[in-house]
């Protein structure tokens, strides 16, 4: 702060303060005050990366800024403006006479001038949820006298942020074993699908198989039959062979174990039976 440079209106900017070059040594004393409070009662100051002030306390921290209070006011020109506004008005007449147009302002003074009160404000940038986060100068109490229950404040807003988050990781843990639940919900409905679609299949090729051996049993098989008709004998009992092999107790094992059908331990049971159904993205 005893470094910085005020800018052309005056104000003074660094560690997240700005305030008027008039209340530069109010502020070095304040900043000064609130650094022993805080070594007083074992709380962290210090400067993050951007050049801000950071103020830690129970695994949390939170910014803090100081500011000076500013007012606009209707600007009252000066006999000196006056003069100059006078002699630009008698111009803009003389190139109006002559034809010449110009345009704009002729009072050469701002129409508002911002002043700086002196009234400083200490705050923090955190979410106070309804809890007090500004601190500023008074009728009968200055900035200087309100540290500690700045600190107090401060303290008390990082508690809140720190519960707030707390309950903020529940709810996400909470909603995220929920949709795995419901996720493990729908791969069983899929899998019931799976188990009845491949009992169906083996119920109907079963049922061929009977029907193909009846029916080979059942056609005359004399010594000179027609080359077409002992073809057709010939696939049937092939495809006969084929059929009875995808259906052994041995083939049936692969490929439910293959499919994960009926594995133990089951990966997709949820001790808590199945979820309630989803109403909306929050719910959980």
């Amino acid at each position: 702060m005893r470094k910085a440079k005020a800018d052309a209106d005056g104000l003074v900017t660094a560690l997240g303060v700005t305030v008027h070059e008039r209340s530069r040594d109010r502020t070095i004393l304040i900043l000064h005050n609130l650094a022993r409070s805080c070594e007083a009662r074992r709380e962290g100051l210090s400067i993050n990366e951007r050049g801000r002030l950071v103020f830690k306390s129970g695994g949390g921290s939170e910014t803090i800024a100081l500011s000076e209070e500013r007012r606009r006011e209707k600007h009252i020109p000066t006999a000196v403006e006056k003069a100059e506004h006078e002699r630009i008005v008698a111009k803009r007449r003389k190139e109006r006479a002559r034809e010449i147009w110009s345009f704009g302002r002729t009072e050469p003074w701002p129409e508002f001038d911002v002043i700086y009160t002196g009234k400083l404000t200490l705050a923090c940038s955190g979410s106070a949820d309804g809890l007090r986060k500004s601190w500023s100068d008074g009728k009968t109490q200055a900035v200087e006298n309100m540290l500690d229950a700045f600190i107090d404040g401060i303290k008390l807003i990082i508690s809140a942020e720190v519960e707030r988050d707390r309950l903020y990781a529940e709810k996400q843990r909470r909603r995220q074993v929920m949709r795995h639940r419901r996720q493990l919900a729908e791969q069983r409905v899929k899998r019931e699908e799976k188990r009845l679609a491949y009992l169906d299949w083996i119920a109907k090729t079963r049922r061929e198989v009977d029907d193909l051996r009846a029916t080979i049993d059942a056609v005359p098989r004399e010594v000179d039959l027609p080359p077409d008709y002992q073809r057709m004998i010939a696939w049937a009992e092939c495809r006969l062979a084929n059929l009875e092999a995808q259906t052994t107790v041995e083939q049936i094992q692969d490929t439910l174990v293959e499919r994960g059908l009926y594995a133990d331990p089951d990966p997709l049971y949820d001790p808590e039976g199945d979820p309630p159904p989803e109403v909306n993205y929050w719910d959980y």
